[in-house]
């Protein structure tokens, strides 16, 4: 969600067309995994506890040292405009990277919550929501 939410709404409006090629897989990498995630989420049953964001935040670490390494040997395009360690803005777009996971992680939760209430409302009989 957080990855999806920074392309749609923070870098793709403030790119140029011109010096960027939108491809299907830009598209499908950045919209694709919303839909699978918000679907997995509403067809399972698993419990959602907090400590669960240090995946979160464990998979953003690796992926950020893993592009830190590529771009220290191969001179390459950021994938994100924002992880340019070069940019003078550059600890601030960490900063709110990591500010962010708080919400996006919430707002999942939420989801999750809101999925628990409503299916036990509507099937008292047959959900069984674990607590």
């Amino acid at each position: 969600m957080l990855t999806d939410g920074v392309y749609w709404l923070v870098i793709f409006p403030f790119i140029s067309i011109s010096d960027y090629e939108m491809s299907f897989l830009t598209v499908v990498v950045h919209s694709l995994n919303l839909v699978l995630v918000l679907g997995d989420m509403a067809m399972n049953s698993l419990r959602f506890p907090w400590f669960r964001i240090s995946y979160f935040i464990l998979f953003t670490v690796l992926y950020v040292i893993f592009e830190w390494i590529v771009h220290a040997f191969v001179e390459t395009w950021w994938p994100y405009p924002f992880l340019d360690v070069s940019a003078p803005y550059a600890p601030m777009w960490y900063w709110m990277v990591a500010v962010l996971h708080l919400p996006c992680y919430a707002l999942f939760a939420l989801f999750v919550k809101t999925k628990y209430t409503v299916l036990s409302r509507w099937f008292p009989e047959s959900y069984q929501c674990l607590r």
